[in-house]
């Protein structure tokens, strides 16, 4: 890794924050095959402040969007790939400390090394300046590669709600019909009714959520909807 001054330097071009305490930084950016002053307890708190600043850029800016949209959308934001592609293109592997082969670029760990640093400088961000720097990372970061993303993700459910809204007619209602209580293969089962049209169907999922998304997705389908 560099010196300090052109770390400090890079953060102030690459984040678009000015680090009071660069050891921060240092430490985000130390992975723990280089040193026992590591970055892993960072990425802990770094996956925890990108989820945070992720819901609420992406919360605020489609207004109409339901959760499960929103939620699909963030996970594709800050899932691995998206991670360690977002830190191949500030450059952040240049200032990394690691030890071993399988870390280096054409290494089968280098992705994931990319993604849990990153993570880790968010975690930095936020402990240096607070949410409101950690806020500002991200949109300089990501708000370009939303552009690129396509158009926001509708599940079921979001497509269900967008058809009654259209034609005038109350929310579904959703119910938990059923569960299976087994850690290994947990389900569910869920009801959607929708009493104006006198419909009504079951759907099953590994999640609550899950579940309410196919029975959704039944309903589209009797109206003659695609999900």
């Amino acid at each position: 890794m560099t010196g300090g001054r052109q770390l400090s330097r890079w953060a102030g071009r690459a984040l678009g924050h000015d680090f009071a305490r660069l050891e921060l930084l240092k430490q985000a950016l130390t992975h723990p095959s280089a040193d026992e002053n590591n970055n892993r307890r960072l990425e802990y708190l770094g996956d925890a402040v990108l989820e945070l600043v992720a819901s609420d850029y992406l919360y605020k800016r489609h207004q109409k969007a339901l959760e499960g949209g929103l939620t699909q959308l963030r996970q594709r934001l800050v899932q691995r790939a998206t991670l360690a592609s977002v830190a191949g293109e500030v450059n952040l592997a240049k200032y990394l400390r690691y030890k071993g082969a399988d870390l280096a670029p054409d290494g089968p760990a280098h992705e994931a090394m990319l993604a849990d640093a990153l993570e880790a400088v968010f975690a930095a961000v936020w402990l240096d300046g607070g949410i409101e720097p950690a806020a500002a990372v991200f949109e300089k970061l990501f708000a370009q590669r939303l552009k690129s993303v396509a158009d926001l993700p509708r599940d079921a459910k979001s497509l269900l709600q967008e058809y009654l809204q259209g034609r005038g007619f109350n929310p579904p209602e959703y119910r938990l019909a059923g569960s299976r209580d087994d850690p290994q293969a947990p389900s569910f089962r869920s009801v959607c009714k929708v009493p104006e049209l006198s419909l009504s169907a079951e759907g099953e999922g590994r999640t609550i959520q899950a579940s309410e998304v196919e029975a959704a997705a039944s309903v589209l389908a009797a109206v003659g909807e695609s999900p």
